[in-house]
């Protein structure tokens, strides 16, 4: 596999469970993704802790003051069509002060956890959230998806509880 077709990136929750909320960006580039609800997704720099990079990456897209975060899972994604893949480290967290203000392709927004499975998610996303919601477990596996972000396959499973 050529390695420039993969990569590792954060994907980070942020719950405020005072209010039952769940912060999520609803996207906005054109394709196949445009209107659909996702975590925050952030670059991991080369000398960057893992941790160290899905806080940093919440606070430049959110604005909040991050406390720390909690890795809850390990995401595969194989895109069938062109062959490339990522790894994406899930992370949560609901320590949080400040305001929000955004500063992503997109728009956040606070949803009612009751509601999350009414919004249209990106496919990968949608096949994670139940094992996120959970709020013990420790999750991974592989999803398969097609350039037109229909999920193909899906064997995520729990690990462990926290």
């Amino acid at each position: 596999m050529n390695p420039a077709s993969s990569q590792v990136q954060t994907l980070s929750f942020v719950f405020d469970n005072e209010n039952d909320q769940l912060l999520m960006v609803q996207l906005s580039a054109d394709g196949p993704l445009k209107r659909k609800h996702s975590g925050i997704k952030g670059q991991i720099e080369m000398d960057e802790d893992t941790n160290a990079a899905a806080v940093r990456s919440l606070q430049e897209s959110t604005g909040l003051e991050i406390g720390s975060v909690v890795l809850r899972g390990v995401v595969k994604t194989v895109n069938i069509d062109n062959q490339a893949s990522g790894i994406w480290l899930v992370y949560e967290t609901s320590r949080f002060s400040g305001e929000l203000n955004g500063n992503v392709p997109g728009r956040l927004k606070w949803v009612d956890i009751l509601n999350i499975f009414n919004l249209q998610m990106e496919g990968f996303v949608q096949e994670l959230m139940s094992y996120l919601l959970d709020g013990e477990s420790f999750f991974e596996g592989t999803v398969r998806i097609t350039n037109n972000d229909e999920v193909v396959e899906s064997d995520i499973r729990i690990c462990n509880t926290i």
